[in-house]
């Protein structure tokens, strides 16, 4: 009899309910709002995060940080529990990262907790059981939020379906966003930046991230494996650089030794008898923070592409982007302006970024693209804004256009083919 991962992690974390208590120890794409003021507050004192790299451990955060920081973490974070109810009569495909709802209608309830400190090692959980009401998903209840870690002493290890975002942008993370559906899976990842304090110390901060995840079986070949790495280094407090990798390999009928892994990983080999081994994608970003007067300014690009084996990408995508933000009496202030391209060295290649000759269900999972939102062969500009009444409640107004495969061709493109190329509109959430 098999035993199925999802069951695995339902029963360890129930049966670790009764020694916990609530904390919260990561910030979710859900809560970029909170990270653009704590963003702000860092550069008051000339410290820095990472904000590129979702989830975002809160050790991130220096001693030496703002105070006005971590009481805003305590302030947003002193649930034990949380239900929440998703209802829209249609799902709407305009995607900002803190957006959580996939599906028309669902229920879900959520509990996050931690061991005592005095544990060594230190263990870490959250338990997110959601009902979706989706013709399009076989299963009703869906893990996703749910993980289970070990942190010690500073690496986390640990188990579960992690919503992730890699890259500075706000719309369209082109190498791996929320968009999709949460993959279970196991990581590894720092929990707090690793420093050197020898002729190395220019690096400054660093920051890894890792992966191993498992794609559906209803694909064109099932149970593919999904590898992601990630590194950030910090060498000011102005300054973010992001190298991301993500790979497909293995799966029904196709090496999936661990060999292969090795060989995926460390990239020696690339196909074999004529077989394209994996599907690829890596790149590079840059965020660039500077201050004037009570105003942050951020600039930033992400550019992806298929990754060879000299160690550049070809066949790029990009984003692009700038952002101001201030606080007026306590509360968020922000406008950003964003544009994507998701056609192959911005124009000239349709049909590569996110499509592939052996995994012909492409960069997917469930349908839904594990990158940008706008999916393969499109394009998107968007001015958006963000606004704090109270504490409580926010205002999000924007304006986009949008042009979405472009080349019409391609039955895994979620915007079809006989849709309308244009889309221009306001959103105001």
């Amino acid at each position: 009899m098999r035993f199925k991962l999802p069951n695995f992690f339902l029963l360890v974390s129930f049966s670790l309910l009764t020694q916990v208590t609530t904390a919260q120890v990561w910030l979710f794409p859900k809560d970029e709002l909170l990270v653009k003021k704590i963003e702000y507050l860092s550069h008051l004192t000339l410290s820095s995060i990472d904000t590129t790299s979702y989830p975002i451990s809160i050790s991130n955060l220096e001693e030496d940080s703002h105070p006005e920081i971590f009481d805003l973490i305590n302030i947003n974070f002193t649930y034990n529990n949380k239900f929440s109810i998703d209802y829209s009569n249609e799902i709407n495909p305009f995607r900002e990262i803190y957006d959580e709802g996939k599906d028309k209608k669902s229920i879900s309830v959520e509990k996050q907790f931690n061991f005592d400190k005095s544990y060594i090692p230190e263990f870490d959980a959250k338990i997110k059981l959601t009902k979706n009401f989706s013709p399009s998903l076989q299963k009703k209840i869906s893990l996703d939020g749910t993980y289970f870690s070990i942190v010690w002493p500073n690496v986390v290890l640990g188990a579960g379906f992690v919503e992730r975002w890699w890259g500075p942008s706000h719309d369209n993370s082109l190498i791996l966003s929320n968009y999709s559906y949460a993959q279970p899976g196991l990581y590894l990842k720092s929990l707090s930046p690793l420093k050197f304090n020898n002729f190395l110390s220019f690096i400054g901060k660093i920051n890894y991230a890792f992966f191993f995840n498992r794609l559906e079986n209803q694909r064109a070949v099932k149970n593919t494996n999904l590898i992601g790495t990630r590194i950030t280094l910090q060498p000011t407090s102005n300054l973010t650089l992001g190298f991301s990798r993500v790979t497909m390999f293995g799966g029904k009928d196709r090496p999936d030794s661990f060999e292969d892994f090795l060989n995926n990983f460390f990239r020696l080999t690339r196909s074999r008898d004529g077989l394209d081994l994996s599907n690829e994608l890596a790149g590079y970003d840059l965020k660039y923070n500077f201050k004037f007067r009570d105003l942050l300014f951020s600039s930033y690009f992400q550019l992806i592409g298929e990754d060879e084996i000299r160690f550049t990408p070809s066949t790029k995508i990009i984003t692009v982007g700038n952002e101001i933000i201030y606080l007026k009496n306590g509360l968020l202030r922000s406008f950003g302006i964003e544009y994507s391209n998701t056609i192959g060295d911005f124009g000239d290649r349709y049909g590569v970024a996110y499509e592939h000759g052996q995994y012909t269900s492409g960069y997917r999972y469930k349908s839904l693209p594990l990158g940008a939102f706008i999916d393969n062969d499109s394009t998107f500009l968007k001015f958006t804004s963000n606004f704090e009444l109270t504490e409580a409640v926010s205002v999000n107004f924007s304006v986009f256009k949008g042009r979405f495969n472009k080349d019409k061709v391609g039955t895994n493109n979620i915007w079809g083919i006989d849709n309308l190329e244009d889309y221009e509109g306001l959103k105001f959430k």
